[in-house]
């Protein structure tokens, strides 16, 4: 199982009314956007363990994962050009997690995991007042996914399993962002992915507040929820993900 999901879309660049730069650069110049984030996501739902053995439940708060959570990498990329626009983001987690949803058969599961998951959008910029703005646009998101599961001696004997597995799902959707103040900006965002094409689901929901100490750096806070349900042969990844996200923007 994995601690961390990865984000679709997540850290937007700066409001369109922001993308003007003290230079003088206008909507018709090509912007960017760097943004190294961090999602504090606690996991709840059911992953597979063993082939003709039940799903193991899991429901783990942040605060949990994070005493086994090994050198994870997140960032987030955009690039605009008037209306259109591009976002790319990457994230790498690698996890450790324990339970005992097969007691009494297995005294204890050992889950590690290790995770890349990358997303592709491309959007357009369909509202721009000078205080609102709004995105819709669509894309692919690949997971690659590989689990090793260790099952402690119980009514049956220990045994160990590892598996993977990569999949590409197609996501739609948009997001905003309302200026509060020269400052203070409210985000978010909603996407909708799977369809049946390789999970039967995904969905990425977001809400927070972006605060600007300067033309080119900004700070992002808000809470996300994510869900993807992957059921195929004998790998199943049913899950569910909240928590608070964090990032740091740098627009050139």
């Amino acid at each position: 199982m994995r601690a961390v999901v990865a984000l679709c879309g997540c850290i937007a660049a700066t409001p369109a009314a922001a993308e003007r730069d003290e230079g003088g650069s206008t909507a018709d110049d090509w912007s960017f956007s760097v943004a190294p984030y961090f999602w504090a996501a606690g996991i709840e739902g059911t992953t597979g363990t063993l082939p003709g053995l039940p799903p193991a439940k899991v429901d783990m708060r942040f605060a949990d994962i994070f005493d086994d959570l090994q050198p994870s990498g997140m960032v987030f990329f955009t690039a605009s050009k008037g209306r259109l626009g591009f976002a790319a983001d990457l994230q790498y987690v690698e996890t450790e997690a324990k339970s005992h949803a097969l007691a009494p058969l297995f005294g204890q599961e050992r889950l590690r995991s290790t995770s890349v998951v990358a997303s592709a959008l491309v959007n357009y910029l369909v509202l721009d007042d000078g205080r609102l703005s709004m995105r819709l646009g669509g894309g692919a998101r690949l997971w690659s996914v590989a689990t090793d599961v260790k099952l402690s001696g119980g009514l049956l004997p220990a045994r160990r399993r590892s598996s993977d597995e990569t999949w590409v799902d197609p996501i739609i959707g948009g997001g905003g962002v309302f200026a509060l103040s020269p400052k203070v900006s409210a985000r978010g965002w909603a996407y909708i992915g799977g369809f049946g094409v390789a999970s039967n689901l995904t969905a990425d929901l977001f809400a927070g507040l972006d605060y600007r100490f300067t033309d080119s750096i900004s700070a992002t806070m808000g809470y996300r929820w994510v869900k993807v349900d992957y059921d195929k042969d004998d790998f199943l990844y049913d899950v569910r993900q909240q928590g608070i996200a964090t990032g740091v923007i740098f627009a050139f």
